[in-house]
């Protein structure tokens, strides 16, 4: 048997599918993007608690995602509520949005960076319904590609690396390089809100997902 049955390679980069076990955390994983997508869609176009209310539970990932206590209390608010909330942090503010949830507003838009996320879109086929097309860089939908990624590794078997190295190259260059900051603005604006929480507990998953990422590939 080859030494390196368990691990495949392409661009130099190995990813250890005995310590991966895609079979076991991919769909897990999808799912932890998935709820996060959901909490930080805009209430005003998309039905959050009921969506929620779908998503299975996350337990059985390779490090520590609890989100039981942070959707009972999300399902508590007043829709109202957090309309009002988003509104008032993410969208409308006397000099633009005191927390833009588009990583491209937040970052000050720099060069190349909604080009980037075409690449990514286009080449993994994945398509936003027309209304969303203008906000391609928006937290929830970045999210949802992750979770988008992370069912395609579940399902797929031959070009499974694929996916994985994506994962790792999109986290790092449109989730980590941002969210950080991000936690830090509402913290500063609003530390008790509801999407404050959020944020904070997501900021949270993505540095235990992308540590438990390079521990799983080998980029030599």
């Amino acid at each position: 048997m080859n030494k390196h049955s368990s691990s495949e390679k392409r661009d130099q980069r190995f990813c250890n599918n005995d310590l991966r076990s895609s079979e076991n955390t991919a769909i897990l994983r999808s799912l932890g993007y998935e709820s996060f997508s959901v909490l930080l869609s805009s209430p005003h176009d998309l039905d959050t608690k009921n969506k929620l209310n779908g998503i299975a539970s996350t337990t059985g990932l390779p490090y520590s995602l609890d989100l039981s206590d942070l959707m009972n209390e999300f399902s508590q608010q007043d829709l109202s509520e957090l309309k009002k909330q988003y509104s008032g942090l993410f969208e409308v503010g006397n000099d633009g949005p005191p927390a833009p949830i588009r990583e491209d507003l937040f970052m000050l838009q720099p060069a190349g960076l909604r080009e980037d996320l075409v690449r990514f879109y286009e080449y993994f086929g994945y398509t936003l319904g027309e209304k969303f097309q203008w906000q391609m860089d928006h937290l929830s939908i970045e999210l949802e590609f992750m979770h988008f990624l992370c069912f395609q590794e579940h399902n797929s078997t031959e070009d499974r690396l694929s996916y994985q190295l994506a994962q790792l190259d999109f986290s790092t260059r449109h989730l980590v390089n941002w969210v950080p900051d991000f936690q830090k603005t509402l913290k500063r604006i609003s530390i008790d809100a509801m999407y404050t929480k959020i944020v904070v507990e997501l900021n949270k998953f993505l540095e235990d997902d992308i540590e438990w990422q390079l521990e799983t590939i080998n980029d030599p």
